[in-house]
């Protein structure tokens, strides 16, 4: 190839990481084989004149990074990390829960199935070792362990059976849970940490690469459900803004490109 097309870059995609430092980058997942990753960087200008309005001074001020692509998979602690913080992630192991309880409410209708809370991830019933009114235990023709067309078990109060509606029923049962992460968010403020971002290609060997220092999701968190009848999976849309790390000297606060793709 002659030197004037060396700097050409070929589409080849790219790698997405996220991470508290570049020594700890984490590649965030499958990017859509049809999206483009984009960086773009802004900065404002301001021109100070003199008293004949001859230019003294032109610098720049303000600048930022914002960077946009798509994931295919859904890997919620990346997407906290991207997002600088906002979930509270749970790890929750898939072992037995042994003295697991449901509370079914007083003024329960009798006939109907309340779903227990937890499920096993076998699809197997869970275990019930007791169903009590207070200290007083029910037997076993006043309670039916059934399951709704989903496949979630519950309880049924049976019609006949001896147990009190205005009394409160407590299921006390062990089920082993499928291995998942548990999300909660909300709150009147979230300080958001920034992260390092890097979006990086490799084209015959040769790596473009650009590493944004201080960046944080800048769009929100949206999760779809496709249809049916959909082609393609789950993608979520990831919009990031980069801001100055001003710990860092002055000239390398935003972000590092680096560029093996234009040397001869």
């Amino acid at each position: 190839m002659s030197r004037e097309y060396d700097s050409i870059h070929i589409p080849a995609g790219c790698d997405v990481e996220v991470g508290d430092s570049v020594d700890s980058l984490e590649n965030v997942g499958v990017i859509p084989m049809d999206t483009d990753s984009n960086i773009e960087i802004s900065y404002e200008i301001s021109v100070v004149q003199g008293s004949k309005k001859e230019q003294v001074v032109r610098r720049v001020r303000n600048m930022t990074a914002n960077a946009s692509t798509e994931l295919y998979q859904i890997r919620l602690p990346i997407i906290n990390k991207l997002a600088g913080g906002v979930m509270n992630i749970t790890s929750v192991p898939g072992t037995a829960v042994s003295g697991a309880t449901h509370t079914i409410a007083s003024g329960f209708e009798k006939g109907r199935l309340y779903i227990l809370s937890g499920q096993n991830a076998s699809g197997a019933a869970p275990t019930v070792t007791t169903v009590k009114q207070g200290t007083t235990s029910l037997a076993a023709a006043d309670y039916v362990l059934a399951k709704d067309a989903s496949g979630r078990y519950g309880i049924i109060l049976t019609t006949a059976g001896a147990a009190d509606v205005s009394k409160a029923v407590v299921v006390t049962y062990t089920y082993t849970p499928a291995a998942h992460y548990k999300v909660t968010m909300g709150a009147s403020s979230v300080d958001i940490v920034k992260k390092v971002v890097r979006f990086s290609k490799t084209v015959d060997g040769k790596l473009f690469q650009v590493t944004l220092y201080s960046a944080a999701m800048s769009n929100g968190i949206t999760l779809s459900f496709p249809g049916a009848d959909e082609e393609n999976p789950v993608r979520i849309p990831i919009e990031l803004e980069g801001n100055l790390d001003v710990s860092r000297a002055s000239g390398d606060q935003l972000l590092e490109i680096i560029d093996e793709i234009g040397v001869a």
